[in-house]
């Protein structure tokens, strides 16, 4: 009853479970989140981060929180994610979409620098957040992004294979990062690697709403073969990547920032639980009385920049 109930309240809307074995697979996931002690705000940016599997996939259990997708017609694989928490509490989600397995051995960092004006706006969204304290102890203003290794499953070129991370803390705040390979487009032409990077501020709510102050997406183009990313960005794993000399400079780079985003579909009891609590105040007569923290207004100039086309996460509310 209690698997069901989480389901219905958080998971409703993942394009994950369908077919014949979606009872087994909401089963399989909803008991796998559930043993993760997740607080609201993780659970809607669990929900908003798997929501961009494709339609026609089927979820497979192989214990544990690794959980493989495959085609609903053919069964073939075509990719797979898990689900785990840190020392901090925080939420993290690893992917692995094409001819690929996520390999747990291994971190690899992901080949973006940023410039001055994307590491700015993106400390911005993190701050007076879980994840801007967490990553204080490192003195840096953001953290290093570092995804899970993949391992090829074919011997064919890489083209397809997209390797996502998302980290959440219990207020909703974290960070994304996806990274996809590209084929080039000409004899001689150095391979690409598409890298889009994703800070979110803290869940807030008013008991009637729920919504993210600002997100930041920072983004670009590495010259870089699949080959390459896996061998001379990574290291063991667990524990954090000391990666000699600097990361490349990117072309394309873009900076998006999103201002507040209403989330949608949040379940009454998961928006009582992340507002604040109601404060009572004298009426005029006497009787006490109830009021509510009021939502703040819409921001009137966001950046209206169209994100990139192969990104996996989704800013909560689009």
């Amino acid at each position: 009853m209690i698997v069901k109930k989480l389901l219905s309240a958080v998971l409703c809307g993942l394009p994950l479970l369908f077919a014949s074995t979606a009872t087994l697979a909401e089963n399989a996931v909803a008991a796998a989140v559930q043993r993760l002690h997740l607080s609201p705000q993780q659970l809607l940016s669990l929900r908003d981060f798997l929501g961009a599997t494709n339609h026609g996939v089927a979820v497979e259990a192989s214990g544990n929180g690794l959980f493989v997708l495959r085609d609903t017609q053919s069964m073939a694989y075509v990719g797979e994610f898990s689900l785990r928490t840190d020392a901090n509490a925080a939420l993290i989600i690893d992917r692995v979409g094409g001819q690929a397995m996520l390999d747990a051995a291994r971190e690899v960092v992901v080949p973006l620098r940023l410039d001055a004006k994307a590491v700015a706006q993106a400390a911005a969204a993190l701050a007076d957040s879980q994840a801007h304290s967490a990553n204080s102890e490192t003195q840096t203003a953001l953290p290093q992004q570092q995804i899970s290794g993949a391992t090829p499953t074919n011997t064919r070129p890489a083209a397809g294979i997209l390797q996502s991370r998302g980290v959440f803390f219990r207020d909703g705040s974290g960070y994304a990062t996806s990274v996809r390979f590209s084929i080039p487009a000409a004899a001689g032409s150095p391979a690409l690697l598409r890298v889009v990077q994703r800070y979110y501020a803290l869940i807030k709510s008013d008991r009637k709403v729920a919504w993210r102050p600002a997100t930041v997406e920072v983004g670009g183009d590495v010259a870089l073969a699949f080959a390459d990313l896996e061998t001379r960005y990574a290291c063991p794993a667990p524990g954090p990547c000391t990666i000699r000399g600097k990361l490349p400079t990117p072309s394309n780079l873009h900076t998006i920032r999103w201002g507040r985003q209403s989330i949608a579909a949040v379940p009454l009891t998961l928006m009582a639980q992340m507002a604040p609590p109601l404060q009572t105040s004298s009426a005029p007569d006497g009787a006490p009385g109830e009021t509510a923290p009021q939502m703040p207004p819409e921001d009137p100039t966001p950046e209206p920049t169209e994100p990139l086309p192969d990104t996996p996460q989704h800013p909560s509310g689009t």
